[in-house]
């Protein structure tokens, strides 16, 4: 059974991703600009005109996607699918395929049920012409 990583694991594997990422990289390099452009733009403003400005919103907006699109990145790799629709249809066809079979051999007419006639004899040996030979 594989142990559960440690937060200092996880810590350790998001680093190396944001070593190696450069798509990562971009993204966190864009939020940081667009933030610098939005507090020079709203520093030295009162607080009321520099909340209500769209160019400081825009500029927020941007950097809050860019570090949304960073952190999906960094996140764990999903799982592949466990591909549960062929066995799904592995099992259809093979009862469908059971089904046709039984349908076909009951419009023949030799289907086991059709055939019991509730007398199940064997038939006696038939006798030998040999006549037996003395075991010495």
């Amino acid at each position: 059974m594989a142990r559960k990583k440690s937060k200092s694991d996880h810590a350790k594997i998001a680093a190396r991703r944001l070593m190696e990422d450069e798509e990562v990289q971009k993204q966190l390099r864009i939020a940081a600009i667009r933030l610098r452009e939005a507090w020079s733009h709203a520093s030295g403003r009162p607080a009321a005109k520099a909340a209500s400005d769209k160019k400081v919103y825009g500029k927020v907006r941007e950097a809050a996607v860019s570090l949304t699109a960073a952190g999906g990145r960094l996140r764990k790799q999903p799982e592949p699918p466990k591909r549960t629709g062929r066995k799904v249809v592995a099992a259809v066809a093979v009862a469908g395929g059971t089904a046709y079979v039984v349908m076909k051999a009951r419009s023949n007419g030799t289907s086991g049920e059709s055939q019991y006639n509730g007398q199940n004899v064997a038939s006696p040996p038939a006798p030998s012409q040999e006549s037996p030979t003395p075991v010495t």
